[in-house]
């Protein structure tokens, strides 16, 4: 599921509590909450930090099972950044008890010692405003993060134009099975300036990339105005990308 700035789409504290609070019942949709954490892994040390996270995995599923989360998954980056992250793992809960009761868990695991290699670490704690995925597992898979950031006063319009035109293919993905899950997040614990948002889409396959942009480009053929309208909501210069390949994944 991804990074700062897996990281989107701006609007301020007040514009997303006020959307939470005062949608109409039949808009809202199920509360989740993820939890993002990237890893600056020395080249050398690559498989041995991803062999290690198989103890960290069994965490996981059993929290899956019972019912403390609902998915979590792991990913190394396919295109490196002056940041320096190469891994990263998320996992994804109804309650923010879930979030921490995972971070519990995971601190007293023996993997500590692949951690402590690590050369840089980051985290996030999300609202996952959109949520999709089918019960399932993976060892592999590409994940894509997308960042934006809304002008000032446009945060409303950006969630308007993500709900009509972005959501529904990314459902239509969920339903066909080219897409494994994805979120839709603005951060709960503002490690960065209120206002990031992040849309981060787990594909089958590299082909899950290609059917997107078909997508995308039908969407823009058919309504050229709609692009144009989206790109005038945001900050372009702040949006940034991310590409990683899936290590590990599981869906409720």
């Amino acid at each position: 599921m991804l990074r700062r700035g897996f990281i989107g789409l701006a609007v301020t504290c007040a514009l997303a509590f006020t959307s939470l609070v005062f949608a109409p019942a039949q808009a809202q949709e199920p509360t989740h909450y993820t939890f993002v954490s990237w890893w600056a892994v020395p080249r050398a040390q690559w498989n041995d930090f991803e062999k290690s996270a198989d103890q960290t995995n069994a965490i996981f599923e059993r929290l899956v099972a019972d019912g403390t989360l609902i998915a979590w998954g792991a990913s190394a980056l396919l295109v490196h950044s002056e940041e320096g992250y190469t891994h990263a793992n998320w996992f994804v809960s109804t309650t923010q008890g879930g979030i921490t009761k995972t971070l519990e868990a995971v601190r007293t695991s023996s993997r500590q010692q692949a951690f402590a290699n690590t050369t840089k670490h980051s985290d996030l704690f999300l609202h996952s405003i959109a949520h999709g995925g089918k019960t399932g597992k993976a060892t592999s898979g590409i994940v894509r993060v997308s960042m934006w950031r809304a002008k000032p006063g446009r945060g409303d319009d950006v969630e308007k134009f993500f709900e009509k035109y972005i959501k529904p293919d990314l459902d239509a993905g969920v339903a066909d099975g080219s897409i494994l899950m994805y979120n839709f997040d603005s951060q709960q614990i503002h490690t960065d300036a209120p206002g990031a948002y992040n849309l981060a889409v787990m594909y089958v396959n590299g082909d899950g990339l290609d059917k997107a942009s078909a997508r995308l480009a039908a969407r823009a053929k058919e309504d050229p105005a709609a692009g144009e309208g989206f790109g005038s909501m945001l900050v372009n210069e702040a949006h940034r990308d991310s590409l990683g390949r899936v290590l590990a994944y599981q869906h409720k």
